[in-house]
């Protein structure tokens, strides 16, 4: 049994291991329920990403067990790891420690504006890339996602230069 057959079932298992650490750390987030709403809470966002990744891992297991089950005879050419995917997961490593690196100067808006450029330039195919679309997306993106946690869910995010600018 090669490791590309049962892979899909290897990461299935480790993220539903991570994601019920999850669940179960951000059940134990503090919250002060006379200063904010119930739906507001801090604990919603954390929960309801654990959640997502819950089912996403059970997915990832029976797409695993399905591979399993109907796997045929691989080529030699096939077992090889591509080049370009191990590049792709070095690159997205460094993007995401950049991120974390900048989050507190540049502040959320910013920030993320350039990391999800960045990551859709890493994961698109040279031939489908298309820069206008990814900025219109990230920009986009990164709006609604401020608006969510800022407006309606009242929590903070990091503040930089474009929060000063809009006086949040």
């Amino acid at each position: 049994m090669s490791f590309k057959k049962c892979r899909d079932l290897i990461l299935g298992v480790v993220m539903l291991l991570f994601s019920s650490f999850y669940l179960f750390n951000a059940q134990q987030i503090k919250t002060r329920p006379k200063l904010t709403p119930g739906y507001a809470s801090a604990k919603i966002m954390p929960t309801l990403l654990g959640v997502i990744l819950l089912v996403l891992s059970i997915i990832c297991i029976i797409q695993g067990i399905s591979k399993l089950k109907s796997s045929v005879q691989e080529s030699d050419s096939s077992r090889k790891l591509d080049r370009g995917d191990i590049l792709a997961v070095v690159y997205t490593f460094a993007v995401i420690i950049g991120y974390i690196l900048i989050m507190p100067t540049l502040g959320f808006i910013l920030s993320t504006i350039i990391y999800l450029f960045l990551q859709m330039i890493i994961l698109a195919p040279p031939e489908k890339r298309n820069y206008g679309l990814f900025a219109i997306v990230t920009v986009v993106f990164t709006a609604f996602v401020f608006v969510a946690f800022r407006i309606g869910l009242q929590q903070l995010l990091p503040r930089g230069i474009i929060e000063s600018l809009l006086g949040f």
